[in-house]
């Protein structure tokens, strides 16, 4: 497998999770969602680490949207312990999450076109 193949599994795995995550606060089933989320979070981390230690920085404007991706999210996910330290409202930790995600998908989908079709 190509790196770039193996970065694409983690990221769209990474995707699914967060997703999955998103099923879980919806039925308030925290210790899921909270693994899910984590683990999706983790995986971006060994993704992102790996594309950067393979191609050795961000040439690209993939790689250039994709580190400040990666850096919303987890903004994202640091928003979610605001949330439960009262600090910020849950329609804030939302919004917030949902574009996170929002702009993954868009993120996975611009890669598609950029090194697939």
């Amino acid at each position: 497998m190509e790196p770039f193949q193996i970065h694409a599994v983690v990221q769209t795995t990474a995707l699914l999770f967060f997703l999955l995550g998103i099923y879980y606060a919806r039925r308030h089933k925290r210790r899921w969602h909270h693994f899910f989320v984590y683990s999706a979070v983790g995986l971006l981390t060994i993704g992102v680490a790996y594309m950067l230690y393979t191609i050795g920085g961000v040439p690209s404007i993939h790689g250039k949207f994709g580190l400040f991706v990666y850096l919303y999210v987890l903004f994202a996910a640091t928003s979610g312990r605001l949330f439960w330290g009262r600090k910020i409202k849950r329609n804030t930790h939302k919004l917030i999450a949902l574009s996170a995600v929002l702009l993954l998908a868009i993120q996975i989908m611009l890669a598609l076109y950029l090194y697939v079709l």
